[in-house]
């Protein structure tokens, strides 16, 4: 199988939507209850991605990993940081989102993925990046630091009903012209 990994358009909305609660519910199946993953639906990521897309920001980028048969298996996306996370996160950029299926995982996507993304932060001029990650999700964080992310801040916030704590990691970037 062959995988592409170009720029999302929004014709990929649905399928970054399923790709977003099948990914969760892979990845998270052990640390979050089967309540909290029951409760996540389809058609409110499609609304939430669409939104993406109704009001694109210039310096973010979306990537999406598609099959040679058009199935997307996996998406990232990262941008400018969010003012709700700039303190803590302690970067110029974050990495909102990157999720892959389990059946295209430790194929080198999310190094793809992830490389594009960083790349992009670098281009636009960030000299930093982070993102948030379940500190129970141990293979989640050995591939960030596999990447060269350092481990940052904790912070503990409810999840539809679950108390989780995440964990930042900041990655330092070159800018490029």
């Amino acid at each position: 199988m062959t995988i592409l990994i170009r720029e999302a358009v929004e014709g990929d909305v649905e399928g970054i939507a399923r790709v977003h609660v099948q990914g969760w519910r892979e990845s998270y199946k052990d640390f979050l209850s089967p309540e909290a993953l029951a409760g996540l639906s389809v058609d409110e990521r499609m609304r939430m991605w669409q939104g993406t897309f109704a009001r694109p920001s210039p310096r973010a980028r979306l990537l999406v990993a598609e099959t040679d048969d058009g199935e997307i298996v996996g998406f990232a996306c990262g941008g400018p940081v969010r003012p709700e996370s700039a303190e803590i996160l302690d970067a110029e950029a974050e990495i909102f989102a990157i999720y892959l299926l389990d059946k295209v995982k430790r194929q080198g996507i999310g190094r793809g993925l992830m490389g594009g993304i960083l790349d992009h932060l670098a281009y636009q001029g960030f000299r930093s990046a982070g993102l948030w990650v379940l500190k129970e999700n141990h293979s989640a964080r050995r591939f960030y630091e596999s990447l060269g992310g350092v481990r940052g801040a904790e912070q503990t916030f409810d999840l539809r009903g679950q108390t989780v704590v995440e964990i930042a990691y900041r990655f330092e970037l070159t800018p490029q012209s």
